[in-house]
């Protein structure tokens, strides 16, 4: 795992100012960038302080990991968090231009979804860099332990369905990850302690963790940007 680093911060707030100085460093407007940033609560105070710190967006793009298929007013929509996060806080006089999966009309066939957002980000591609997060079960994006055979779908994005959710899934495939030049996992929490632990100390094959299927793959590389909590093991 030479290709691979762990930073610990006291709490998530400087874990996000850490992940937000990495995407400044990495951030060269006006130039075409694109950037795959995760949904979910952990990123929530990461998108706070880049909103708050980069003042020019032009040329822009951030391309969500994974969406549910809700509307976007509703408040299980990433792409929802994220406009918010920077609409609240933001000090630039533009905004990075979002990817809109569903958008604020009703929801269509997921399969004319799918059509549509593969065509539009293959034009987004390459990365300049891949921000994600961590579940406790050791999913990224929405690449869940016990559905391995899609992750590296050689599609973009993908449709993914599990029984315990009332609605359809989009992820971004495991390539686009493994792909990208520099990957950050965003990581919070003590409930995530055990995943960190498999990560950092074992290498059994017979329980390898989805997240741990991207490091085995991935080109370039990884920053861990953990929090106090989620390395007290």
């Amino acid at each position: 795992m030479t290709n691979i680093k762990f930073l610990e911060s006291p709490d998530l707030d400087s874990l996000s100012i850490v992940a937000a100085n990495y995407f400044v460093d990495l951030h060269n407007p006006p130039s075409k960038q694109t950037f795959l940033v995760p949904g979910g609560n952990t990123p929530l105070p990461f998108y706070s302080h880049l909103a708050k710190t980069v003042d020019d967006w032009s040329g822009t793009t951030l391309l969500l990991s994974d969406e549910r298929l809700v509307p976007e007013g509703s408040a299980m929509s990433n792409v929802g968090m994220v406009k918010k996060q920077f609409f609240d806080n933001n000090n630039a006089e533009n905004f990075p231009h979002i990817v809109e999966i569903v958008g604020e009309s009703k929801i269509t066939d997921p399969e004319q979804i799918l059509v549509s957002l593969n065509d539009y980000t293959k034009k987004l591609l390459p990365l300049t860099a891949a921000f994600l997060g961590i579940g406790p079960d050791g999913h990224t994006a929405s690449l869940f332990p016990q559905y391995e055979e899609l992750f590296f779908n050689p599609n973009l994005f993908f449709r993914v369905d599990r029984p315990s959710e009332p609605f359809s899934r989009i992820s971004v495939s495991a390539n686009v990850i493994t792909e990208s030049p520099q990957i950050f996992f965003l990581v919070s929490g003590s409930e995530k302690q055990s995943v960190m632990r498999k990560i950092m100390k074992t290498s059994n094959e017979n329980d390898i963790l989805p997240v741990q299927k991207i490091l085995s793959k991935a080109k370039g590389k990884i920053v861990f940007l953990c929090d106090r909590e989620a390395l007290a093991f």
